[in-house]
């Protein structure tokens, strides 16, 4: 059997000499790409600080998703000092900031380069309820019963916040009076309830927590406390359609409905101007 030779010694020095060699020019390589990156990433950093990459004011904040604020409000909510460096600005905390300072639900900051601005795009809360004030609202610390507006989930918001703009935002028809921050809950369900009802309901009056009061279209209603028996009042009520075909609209003095199965109208009483005659009434 023919034996295999072994590699001389000269063979074995050319050979770890060749290894190292790729080594070294592997190494070199991995050098020369790693400081071309931050060459780079230098490069690029000291550029867009350069005064051609500076946000110099609130017109290069190109503003998107809005319909109900106008574009100069956002600008406005927008917490920088200008001029700012492009690559200074931290979009995360812009879009943090812009949730907590306006009517907004959700917010979206990216950098462009060029042109130098910042893209925002925002998702408004949308106002349902126009919040009327009650007392002396405007030193008890309690928004909720300061003018304002509810957004379907019970999120309270200023009635500056859709002041700016050359046009204004159409305000919401229903109107809300006396809520406190307890009654916050209830009311994403109630809103629900008050906007599916087939009887047009224009005011909501819960200054008195015994007694929910409604404006409609049938006259004033009165609930009693509020109870998940809404739905079936506001069917009650519903069923009551006729009621303007058997008494005037000044003749009805209240609707109550706080027990749905057997509702009752208070007609005023015309020999006693301002006197109330309550009267059993079947829908």
């Amino acid at each position: 059997m023919t034996r295999v030779s072994s590699l001389s010694r000269d063979e074995l020095k050319t050979r770890r000499k060749s290894l190292r060699r790729r080594r070294r020019i592997s190494i070199s390589q991995a050098l020369w790409r790693f400081w071309a990156l931050s060459g780079l990433t230098a490069a690029i950093f000291w550029g867009a600080t350069r005064p051609a990459w500076l946000i110099h004011s609130s017109a290069q904040i190109n503003v998107s998703g809005n319909e109900l604020l106008s574009t100069e409000m956002v600008q406005s909510l927008v917490p920088l000092s200008y001029p700012q460096p492009l690559m200074k600005v931290e979009p995360e905390v812009l879009a943090r900031q812009l949730r907590d300072r306006g009517p907004i639900v959700s917010a979206e900051v990216t950098r462009q380069l060029l042109p130098p601005r910042l893209n925002v795009r925002v998702q408004e809360r949308v106002p349902v309820a126009l919040v009327l004030p009650v007392g002396n609202a405007e030193g008890s610390g309690n928004q909720y019963l300061q003018a304002g507006f509810l957004d379907a989930h019970g999120a309270w918001m200023p009635l500056a916040s859709f002041g700016l703009g050359s046009a204004s935002p159409q305000l919401p028809t229903l109107q809300l009076r006396g809520i406190q921050p307890h009654y916050q809950r209830y009311w994403p369900q109630i809103y629900e309830t008050i906007v599916t009802s087939p009887v047009a309901i224009t005011e909501i009056d819960w200054q008195d927590p015994n007694n929910l009061v409604l404006e409609t279209a049938l006259g004033t209603v009165y609930l009693g406390p509020y109870s998940p028996e809404l739905e079936q009042q506001l069917a009650t009520l519903d069923k009551m359609r006729n009621l303007p075909n058997q008494l005037a609209a000044n003749e009805v003095a209240r609707i109550d409905l706080s027990n749905p199965d057997v509702p009752s109208v208070a007609v005023v009483d015309t020999a006693a101007p301002g006197a109330a005659v309550n009267s059993g009434t079947n829908p």
